[in-house]
């Protein structure tokens, strides 16, 4: 249960079975994007699980992680032997979670975001010096490997820049630089905010930890979430 109201706040819709069997009687009609299955069970009872999901012919082919409770190198082998594509050890880390369904399910984006709003410093640079101009945009959510910026004149994809911002509760502002990789004028989509998508360059490892602990924290915050998980 803990796991599934993560995978929906990383932007996935899970369906949630007690067994295999269960869960090829819940694919009957829909289409799923990959299988994930708790490991920490009687071997036996794992091995039939994974045959009976692997040869079920609307769930055979796709990607299947198992969670183990330990790592045990032989045993995944094992795992990886009998047709399951990664075996992820608990407790599960959020930022190495989201990247392996994503690499899995085909997802563009390989770290999870959060709708945070706060006030970003945007300045242009010109080869390796900072052009003097700067503006104040709102952000619209934050990744560790970038952020979306809410404006009417977004930059053109391929722009350099340099953004300096604090994240919420925090006191120290981090400053880093950035490429402008998505643009979404106002005239073209109307489901989403007009604005810039960035991707962070370069990134220092107290920045990075930084922002990723501000995701972990935004996403898993309230529920207690236990190390066994």
């Amino acid at each position: 249960m803990y796991l599934g109201v993560l995978l929906k706040r990383i932007w996935y819709s899970p369906v949630l079975a007690r067994t295999a069997e269960d869960g090829i009687r819940l694919s009957q009609g829909k289409t799923f994007a990959l299988i994930l299955l708790d490991g920490d069970v009687q071997e036996s009872e794992l091995k039939t699980a994974i045959t009976l999901l692997k040869t079920d012919p609307s769930l055979g082919k796709l990607p299947l992680v198992v969670f183990m409770n330990n790592d045990n190198p032989g045993k995944n082998n094992s795992l990886i032997t009998q047709g399951c594509s990664a075996v992820l050890t608990k407790p599960l880390d959020l930022a190495m979670v989201y990247a392996m369904l994503a690499r899995l399910s085909g997802q563009p984006r390989t770290t999870p975001r959060i709708p945070v709003k706060m006030r970003v410093a945007v300045k242009l640079r010109v080869g390796i010096m900072e052009d003097a101009a700067e503006k104040e945009l709102t952000s619209v959510n934050i990744s560790e490997g970038g952020l979306y910026l809410r404006t009417l004149s977004p930059l053109p994809e391929g722009t350099l820049v340099h953004v300096k911002f604090t994240l919420p509760l925090d006191t120290e502002p981090i400053e880093l630089h950035a490429e402008v990789i998505r643009t979404l004028p106002l005239d073209t989509h109307f489901e989403e905010d007009p604005g810039m998508g960035l991707r962070f360059i370069g990134i220092g490892e107290d920045s990075l930890l930084k922002i990723r602990n501000f995701v972990q924290w935004e996403m898993t915050g309230d529920l207690e979430w236990k190390s066994d998980i």
